[in-house]
């Protein structure tokens, strides 16, 4: 229930400021202008109507998106990674170009890495199917050395100080230096399952690079470091000397850490037993910065399933994160407030632009209705509704 003072205020402030209290004492925003616009459409290819996970590096004059076109998640050997360039200025998206592609096998979550001389990568999950289940055959990689104007070959990552990986959630560039997230699967080098249950599933490490990709060494397990737990798709980003971290947990937890410069663990926070609106993990999270305050985007429910449903409703969320305290001070349903049965989406990105005066979120992600083929979509808020 919303205390009278706070329901008082609510109806004294311009519907674009106002708030309700939830329990675990985080505000909810509610933004009042939402634009949706739909970048890339199911129906442009009849046979390859799969469009996801999209990954976003804003250049500026344009804004790059690289996605999946394929037939399912997993289970489609020739799948391929797409780019469309998004007009920075207007929103619009130009023609599709091919990224990427490997014969007979799948491609996933094409990731941007943006190096510091200015290349971008593009790492690939690569993955074949057999009679038992999906198979990881190794991180690849694609570069562009133009501005993203053009890109090499399709390669394979290969081994790093013993350890192959399969999968890379996110990369930070500052100075010379390059961190990135990556996923290691027991049937590739120096991977071994550590997650009862998931043959493959192993640890989320961290690795680094002083020269634009081109050599990487090992950092830190962080699935050790931070006490053995379940994860798998995590986000980090600068903060201050050191790092900050949100995980995705098989065991339906989402955690924020703060590590040192070596990735040492300080302190971390159990977001899903800590918040009411957080009810299991946050898929595919995105941590950022805008405007000196830290945010946290990704897939979650903001209410457990009751019956008859048999999960709770997918939404996107933004979160508002003190970073020093590890806590949510406000946050916003920012898709699907409405619980509509959204059957598939929501890897998201953020970029923004201001226009005559005022800051717009643009978010990038993917959705699908009523387990309809899911689509490449363009989100638009009021920054000052949302943060």
């Amino acid at each position: 229930m919303i205390p009278p003072f706070r329901l008082f205020a609510a109806l004294l402030l311009p519907a674009s400021l106002a708030f309700t209290a939830e329990p675990a004492s985080a505000v909810r925003r509610v933004p009042v202008e939402k634009k949706e616009h739909i970048l890339i459409s199911a129906r442009d290819d009849a046979d390859w109507r799969y469009l996801a996970f999209p990954s976003v590096v804003d250049l500026g004059n344009d804004v790059l998106v690289a996605y999946k076109r394929g037939r399912a998640h997993m289970s489609d050997p020739g799948s391929v990674i797409e780019l469309v360039r998004v007009d920075g200025r207007t929103g619009q998206p130009g023609p599709r170009e091919r990224v990427a592609a490997i014969d007979q096998v799948v491609t996933e979550t094409g990731q941007w890495v943006r190096f510091p001389n200015g290349d971008l990568g593009n790492y690939i999950d690569a993955q074949i199917t057999t009679k038992a289940g999906h198979t990881r055959i190794g991180l690849h990689m694609t570069r562009s050395t133009d501005g993203g104007r053009t890109f090499g070959p399709v390669e394979r990552v290969g081994v790093i100080d013993g350890i192959e990986y399969g999968y890379a959630f996110e990369a930070v560039s500052e100075g010379r230096d390059t961190w990135m997230l990556a996923m290691t699967f027991s049937n590739l080098t120096g991977g071994k399952s550590v997650y009862p249950g998931r043959v493959a599933a192993g640890s989320v490490n961290v690795i680094h690079s002083s020269d634009n990709g081109h050599s990487w060494r090992f950092v830190r397990n962080l699935t050790e470091e931070f006490g053995n737990i379940p994860i798998n798709e995590s986000t980090l980003k600068r903060q201050g000397d050191g790092f900050l971290v949100s995980t995705r947990g098989y065991d339906d937890r989402q955690r924020l850490h703060l590590t040192d410069r070596n990735l040492k663990l300080i302190r971390q926070v159990d977001l899903t037993e800590t918040y009411s609106f957080i009810e299991s993990h946050m898929g595919r999270p995105r941590l950022f910065e805008h405007d000196g305050a830290v945010y946290l985007l990704g897939r979650n429910s903001t209410r457990q399933p009751l019956p008859p449903a048999r999960r709770a409703p997918m939404q996107l969320c933004l979160m508002r994160v003190d970073p020093e305290k590890l806590t949510i001070p406000s946050y916003a349903i920012i898709d699907n407030a409405e619980e509509a049965n959204v059957t598939d989406g929501y890897y998201a990105c953020p970029y923004f632009r201001t226009v005559d005066g005022k800051t717009r979120l643009h978010v990038i992600t993917y959705k699908g209705l009523d387990k309809q083929p899911p689509q490449i979509i363009r989100l638009e808020y009021l920054w000052d509704e949302v943060r």
